[in-house]
């Protein structure tokens, strides 16, 4: 998968979780500054990143939770994402 398309999906997880416009995210956006999101969000977020990439990741795919705190920026978890693929 291409960056963009990973950007695509985390996008629409933070759309769903958070309830906003997926268009309004970016790379730059900042999960908990720009977001407010709380560790509860970003598990949930992470989730269904999980799922939707699964079907097209390497066998074992999964975002470490001690990993999940380090990532700041949409764009980080993005890069992140697409390393493990």
């Amino acid at each position: 998968m291409t960056p963009d398309e990973v950007l695509a999906v985390v996008q629409a997880a933070v759309a769903t979780v958070l309830e906003r416009d997926p268009t309004t995210v970016s790379r730059e956006t900042r999960f908990k500054e720009d977001l407010e999101a709380d560790s509860l969000a970003l598990v949930e977020i992470v989730e269904i990143v999980e799922e939707e990439l699964a079907p097209r990741a390497r066998p074992g795919f999964h975002i470490e939770d001690e990993d999940l705190d380090a990532l700041t920026t949409v764009g980080e978890a993005v890069d992140y994402a697409v390393a493990k693929l």
